[in-house]
């Protein structure tokens, strides 16, 4: 029981990581504004004072998932790469309704199938070796000796 209450006692609290970070939470709103659009009919100042009223752990939050969304090129270019990692690059309804996602799910999506296919990616080598190193039976050949001509 004692280890654990030694490691949250031991972990940064939202506060002093926005303090450390950003110097006060205005600026880290100033930032996380920077990243992150707008919900769709909100006004810059609306969502500026909406945003004033988030915990610290979320605005933290939504500034890592902004950065992660900058680094990989934006909503679009998410959108372009989930649709070519799932094989359906013309898929026009499909990515209409990426488009209407939440960043944070979108994100989420593009992560999941990456991995899937780095990890097919992985295995395909492994399971075509085995397939190639088998010789095929020459059993088939045999049947169609043994079959009397018509």
């Amino acid at each position: 029981m004692a280890a654990t209450t030694e490691v949250h006692m031991s972990s940064k609290s939202p506060q002093l990581i926005v303090k450390e970070r950003f110097g006060d939470k205005s600026k880290l709103i100033d930032a996380v504004i920077a990243l992150v659009e707008a919900g769709a009919g909100e006004t810059a100042e609306g969502h500026k004072r909406r945003l004033r009223n988030v915990s610290n752990a979320k605005l933290l939050h939504l500034h890592a998932l902004g950065e992660r969304v900058k680094q990989l090129g934006g909503r679009e270019a998410i959108v372009k790469q989930i649709l070519e990692l799932k094989k359906q690059p013309k898929d026009h309804e499909f990515a209409d309704h990426l488009r209407s996602l939440a960043l944070g799910r979108i994100v989420d999506l593009h992560g999941s199938l990456s991995r899937a296919a780095k990890k097919a990616a992985k295995a395909a080598p492994k399971a075509a070796a085995p397939k190639a190193a088998k010789p095929k039976a020459a059993k088939p050949a045999a049947k169609a000796a043994a079959k009397p001509a018509r």
